[in-house]
């Protein structure tokens, strides 16, 4: 009895040693937390990614994704992936910059002109004083989705000259587009969440509001807010973020492949949200939209007003703001 329970013991350490490697070692589930809608570029790739990631690992890490908002959404979701609430989670920008100042920094209003200008402050040295500051808050950054610019929807009359900003009811709700609406002779109303604006034009609460090209199409701002003004405001991003300790936890293969594949879902989506924009754009003006754009050398006067701003911003938040600054405008 005891040389058969010896040989039992010897043929399962024969079979534990014959299986693959991915087999042999423990997997780590990995739970994504997501918020928003489904049919939208950007969930869509990022659920490309995932099954990706899956299958290069094979086995070694899989990502079980939590959508819909069921663990947190865009409010709270970078102080959850900090202090490890859930190990990786979808943060929109624009929310954490409370949190992480230094995100200001590639999230200036007027200071890119396009969303290409935009994107390439999410590299090199830009891109690595952006990293290092998520990481003092316990945050690795996975990849970037990009999202088409923020434009101007006007219940009254599209924009042509800066002139025409003056005494504009405009609903914002970033502190420094609020500071630049002002110094444009705006009247800028941060009071009316973005859920309650469409119901705020409707009732001539305000003059206008800011969204991109697919976001006012979907939440139908052109229905009550038609004449739109295309002046790429400000370009909003998505992050897919880690918590830094799990991140260190993981096998280096497996950051590897987080990180390989990360880079290539954001750079689909750089390409993405210019043809939905360019879609969309058309679709807006089937519906009666009057879509027009804001002449250069108005928007550079923009630019000149806003200045200023940008540079005090940097001033009060210490040299790598001013490098930021200086990398990505040339100020």
């Amino acid at each position: 009895m005891k040389i058969k329970s010896l040989l039992c013991m010897a043929t399962a350490t024969l079979a534990l040693t014959t299986l693959p490697l991915s087999s042999a070692i423990a997997e780590t589930t990995i739970k994504l937390a997501s918020w928003g809608p489904t049919k939208h570029f950007v969930p869509e790739s990022r659920d490309k990614w995932i099954k990706e990631v899956n299958e290069k690992a094979d086995g070694l890490i899989e990502i079980v994704d939590y959508p819909g908002g069921q663990l947190y959404g865009p409010s709270d979701m970078h102080r959850a992936v900090s202090r490890g609430s859930v190990d990786m989670g979808v943060g929109l920008q624009p929310a954490m910059m409370g949190m992480i100042p230094m995100l200001q920094g590639v999230y200036l209003p007027f200071a890119f002109d396009t969303l290409d200008a935009a994107a390439q402050a999410y590299s090199g040295e830009s891109r690595e004083i952006i990293d290092k500051a998520l990481e003092e808050k316990g945050i690795k950054l996975i990849y970037v989705g990009f999202f088409d610019g923020v434009q101007l929807y006007s219940s009254k009359k599209n924009v042509e000259t800066v002139e025409d900003f003056q005494d504009m009811r405009v609903l914002a709700t970033s502190p420094m587009m609020t500071e630049i609406l002002d110094s444009l002779g705006a009247s800028p109303d941060t009071s009316i969440p973005q859920n309650e604006q469409y119901m705020a034009l409707r009732l001539g609460v305000a003059d206008a509001s800011t969204n991109s090209v697919v976001g006012g199409f979907f939440q139908k701002a052109y229905e009550v807010a038609p004449h739109i003004t295309h002046v790429n405001m400000s370009f909003p991003t998505s992050l897919l973020m880690m918590n830094l300790d799990t991140w260190n936890e993981l096998p280096e293969e497996a950051q590897k492949i987080l990180m390989e594949t990360g880079k290539e879902t954001s750079a689909y989506t750089l390409q993405a949200s210019k043809g939905w924009e360019q879609k969309f754009l058309g679709e807006l003006e089937k519906a009666g939209a009057t879509i027009t754009r804001l002449p250069e050398e108005e928007r550079n006067k923009i630019k000149e007003i806003s200045r200023p701003i940008w540079q005090k911003w940097a001033d009060e938040n210490g040299e790598e703001a001013q490098r930021l600054l200086d990398i990505n405008l040339g100020l």
